[in-house]
Parts: C-alpha cells; sequence; structure tokens
C-alpha cells in the first residue's frame, strides 16, 4: 500500500511540475516551484531527486543552465577539492616524518605567553616524560 501512495505523490509531483513549466509569469513559476518543493520534501522526498524531478519536467526552465549540468560542475569541483586535500595531508605526512627521521622538535611558540599565561622560558615540560 506504501508503494503505491509513493507512486501516486511522484505523479503528482511530475505532473505538476509539468503544469508549472507552461506557467508564462516568472514570479508566479518561482513561487509555484518553491511551494511544489516544500509539499515533496514534507512528502518525504530526497532535495537532489526533487531538483531532477521538476528539472526534466521542465519547471525550471528559464533559471540558466539544466540540474544535471550544475551537478556534473559540482561533482568535477568537489574531486578537484578532494585531490588538492589529499596531496596537502600527503606532504604534511611526509613533513612529520622527515622530521622525526632527523629528530627535530618542533620550533618553539613566539609569543610572550602560551595558553597557561606563563612565560615561554618557564614552562616545564613533564618530568615523566623527559626521564624515559
Amino acid at each position: 500500500m506504501k508503494e503505491a501512495s509513493t507512486m501516486a505523490d511522484k505523479l503528482f509531483i511530475m505532473h505538476s511540475a509539468k503544469v508549472i513549466g507552461k506557467v508564462k509569469d516568472d514570479e508566479e513559476r518561482e513561487r509555484q516551484v518553491t511551494d511544489l518543493e516544500q509539499k515533496a520534501k514534507k512528502m518525504g522526498f530526497k532535495r537532489d531527486w526533487i531538483e531532477k524531478t521538476l528539472s526534466k519536467q521542465g519547471a525550471y526552465k528559464d533559471y540558466g543552465e539544466s540540474y544535471d549540468i550544475l551537478k556534473q560542475d559540482a561533482d568535477r569541483m568537489h574531486s578537484y577539492v578532494n585531490t588538492l586535500s589529499l596531496e596537502r595531508n600527503v606532504n604534511l605526512w611526509a613533513e612529520a616524518a622527515k622530521s622525526k627521521e632527523e629528530n627535530m622538535d618542533p620550533e618553539p611558540i613566539k609569543g610572550s605567553k602560551t595558553l597557561t599565561k606563563k612565560n615561554q622560558e618557564k614552562i616545564a615540560i613533564n618530568p615523566m616524560e623527559k626521564n624515559k
């Protein structure tokens, strides 16, 4: 029974989007699209499906590029950002491994005070750690 109800809701959204696509007034079409998106969201459909369906049915015409082109651009940009992030992480770990091999300590914190409100020179390293 639930499947039939879901199918009826999908058909309602598709038909409404097709009708909205025939509206001439841009402001009226935009208002109707917003209302239909809200109804579809209340019916339990995901944003991705709603936008894809409205685009296919012509409700988004005159809004610039279609949903599919925007989705492809977003996916391409997402993969580009992921690649940059991955390269940055690899470089950070490589630098950390190199400094560990060279037995280098990180540079001391510059500034007059640390988070403990004490001067940098007065901070004592954990004695238990020093003995090891």
